[in-house]
């Protein structure tokens, strides 16, 4: 809601339609204050679970931004692929397959090339193609898992960061509100700000 922007999954559009009902009602009431936010996808808008279910925790089977490598590689060498192929000497099909979806996200394009005619020659294996798969999704995932053992290490700091946030943390959203009659409608309506602390426990899809 403020000032939002990047891309979401599929199963989040219906949320971003509430948000943007929200920012219109309120911009009709109040004056233009929120933008309204748009529905952003990639070419896979959407990352299945590890057996091709909605990836989900009561599942078991995601995986998670905190995810150490060897949990990564582990969980990936477990992975659904194209259920008809069921002998390495079997040309697969990359559009049903679950690591191929992944491969799109994380793999480079070149990579993602030649996965896609290798795999329909059966010149490349489901073992070999997870192993690829999971050494980029380690890639990808590598600065986040920096990141987060860089504040684990420092609880101090995150308790700092979330009292300066606290202390006037929709200042720079307020500033149209300032010169207009929202500032009334602030204060008759009042305005709730909710913190939410980042637990890197989320599934990626």
């Amino acid at each position: 809601m403020y000032n939002p922007t990047g891309p979401v999954g599929v199963d989040q559009a219906p949320h971003v339609e509430i948000t943007r009902e929200i920012a219109r009602r309120f911009n009709y009431l109040y004056g233009p204050v929120f933008p309204e936010p748009q529905v952003i996808l990639t070419e896979t808008p959407k990352l299945l679970g590890t057996d091709r279910r909605k990836m989900s925790k009561s599942y078991g089977n995601a995986i998670f931004l905190s995810d150490s490598p060897e949990a990564v590689a582990s969980k990936v060498a477990a992975m659904v692929t194209d259920p008809q192929r069921m002998r390495r000497s079997d040309p697969g099909n990359p559009d049903v397959c679950n690591v191929y979806d992944f491969h799109k996200l994380y793999s480079p394009v070149e990579v993602v090339e030649d996965v896609n005619r290798r795999c329909r020659t059966a010149d490349i294996g489901c073992v070999e193609c997870k192993k690829r798969m999971a050494g980029y999704l380690n890639a990808f995932l590598d600065p986040i898992r920096e990141r987060r053992r860089f504040y684990v290490e420092r609880p101090g700091l995150v308790e700092e960061i979330i009292a300066a946030a606290a202390t006037n943390p929709a200042r720079p959203l307020l500033g149209p509100w300032r010169t207009s009659n929202g500032r009334q409608a602030v204060r008759r309506e009042g305005v709730a700000v909710i913190e939410q602390r980042a637990t890197f426990d989320e599934p990626i899809g």
